[in-house]
């Protein structure tokens, strides 16, 4: 009898633990589950950090869950890259974003804004290094008095589609403070220069060597509408041909030097040789 009675208690007790772990199972499933969502949430809205604290608690939970893991370590990646830009480390930030694109499993959206930025990146490491050379040229033709000459330089700064680029902040505002100064010397020596409180258009036609903004600021100029695309592109290609990148320049901008190199009797070839 006393034995019968032992093995119901024992059974008993071992129904109550076994339910009891299926119980916490299920509630740890719940909590991991309730976790995961919440930190693709915070993905999407930008809020990394709260994102990878919400991975790190499914992961406590459970500490197995194949998504978490994925999720997180494509996380981890992806904020190494924000981190590394911030810093200014752009090849470093680029491979994190190349790493994050291909973690295996992991979010799309993280993927999608990897690609992105190491996009973004491949761009600035080919630019930024064309910027510096062509500012530290700009700085020198400036010291020497050649404040035209030095202008042009930093056309290829200052003309750039994407200057404004969080990427590009130092190098911009250095350019601008050079420009500001370049023009404020040449107003003294009694040259012509275009306002800088004008239209970006105006401003970047201040950038052509000998280009007077008094005659050259209307794109409406009946010999600027005499420019073909043929030609547009002739001198797109003769541009590339002094290894100058004529992405830098607008179409309207490219008129100007197809005017200028016109108006000097010379190529357009020669003229590029001044935006080196």
């Amino acid at each position: 009898m006393r034995k019968r009675t032992w093995f119901i208690v024992t059974l008993i007790v071992a129904v109550i633990f076994i339910g009891y772990g299926f119980t916490k199972h299920i509630e740890n499933q719940k909590y991991y589950d309730d976790s995961l969502k919440q930190a693709v949430v915070a993905i999407n809205y930008g809020h990394y950090h709260t994102a990878q604290i919400d991975l790190e608690n499914a992961l406590k939970k459970k500490k197995s869950g194949t998504r978490a893991k994925n999720y997180l370590n494509q996380l981890k990646l992806y904020r190494k890259g924000l981190a590394a830009i911030n810093q200014q480390n752009y090849q470093p930030a680029r491979t994190y974003f190349q790493k994050t694109a291909a973690q295996q499993n992991g979010l799309q959206v993280l993927v999608s804004r990897a690609s992105s930025k190491q996009a973004e990146l491949k761009e600035v490491l080919r630019e930024l290094p064309l910027f510096q050379r062509a500012y530290k040229k700009a700085k020198i033709l400036s010291t020497n008095y050649e404040y035209t000459a030095s202008n042009t330089k930093l056309a290829v700064i200052l003309g750039y589609g994407n200057i404004q680029q969080v990427y590009y902040q130092n190098i911009y505002q250095q350019a601008k403070q050079l420009k500001s100064y370049n023009d404020r010397m040449l107003r003294k020596l009694g040259y012509s220069v275009t306002d800088d409180s004008q239209s970006s258009k105006q401003t970047d036609d201040s950038f052509l060597p000998g280009v007077d903004s008094s005659t050259s600021s209307s794109s409406n100029s009946p010999a600027l509408k005499k420019i073909t695309a043929a030609q547009i592109k002739a001198a797109r290609q003769a541009l590339k041909e002094e290894n100058v990148n004529d992405r830098t320049f607008s179409d309207y901008q490219i008129k100007l030097v197809i005017q200028e190199a016109k108006r000097q009797g010379v190529s357009v070839r020669q003229i590029a040789r001044e935006f080196k």
